[in-house]
């Protein structure tokens, strides 16, 4: 069974033959997408022996080993060692920061994949170096899971028009053009936490200036939208 936001991941999946789980940990996306039928064939990559050790027990038990081929490594690196180009490549449970890095160094790895990606912070990275891969979002859904939003972004490649920089902050067209039940709660929590922000800077003695002026037209972005609402 999986949580809301992995659930979500595997409704952003394409049908395909191969796919590939970065940092897979425990498999129990990987198990769903097989035995959906989702997905005919993965790989499945993680950096610790350990981790990988637990993949391989949870997709014996659901009988799907020899769908599944483990790779040990860093990142997107180990897909180097697969002759196959993947469809479709998740890197999900991570922060942004480290799966900007992982993006960044392993784009040779990607070979036209679409991608699926999901931080729990540092989401403005993440959409920084889609833009340095030349990648673009077609989909932002936000969903809440326990307790809290997360966002889970779907990139393919090509990369017509750049996000700009204010895309980069607070979201694409695609995430505003969202229709999930979750959009407006996301948002309003984006705003709250950037509120936040503007009123610690307002306290210091000198404020960044430039920083403060970003944060407002932020700020006006997400009212504009959920005033709409």
């Amino acid at each position: 069974m999986l949580d809301e936001r992995l659930s979500l991941v595997r409704d952003l999946y394409d049908p395909c033959d191969l796919a590939a789980d970065i940092g897979t940990d425990h498999a129990r996306l990987p198990g769903e997408l097989l035995l959906s039928g989702i997905c005919e064939r993965m790989l499945l990559t993680d950096i610790s022996e350990s981790a990988l050790n637990n993949a391989r027990e949870h997709i014996r038990r659901l009988r799907l080993t020899d769908r599944v081929s483990f790779l040990q490594g860093d990142g997107l690196l180990p897909l180097k060692a697969s002759r196959d180009p993947c469809q479709i490549i998740s890197i999900t449970g991570m922060g942004g920061r480290t799966i900007r890095d992982i993006l960044l160094r392993g784009r040779d790895c990607l070979r036209g994949a679409s991608l699926i990606l999901s931080a729990h912070t540092d989401l403005p990275l993440i959409r920084e170096a889609m833009n340095a891969i030349a990648y673009h979002p077609d989909r932002e859904e936000p969903v809440f899971c326990a307790g809290r939003y997360y966002l889970i972004i779907r990139a393919r490649p090509g990369l017509a028009h750049p996000l700009s920089e204010a895309e980069i902050r607070t979201g694409s067209a695609c995430l505003f053009a969202s229709d999930s039940p979750f959009l407006s709660g996301y948002l309003a929590r984006r705003r709250d936490v950037l509120a936040e922000k503007e009123r610690g800077l307002l306290a210091a003695v000198s404020p960044e200036r430039e920083i403060l002026h970003r944060i407002r037209e932020d700020l006006e972005t997400y009212d504009t939208y959920l005033t709409k609402r």
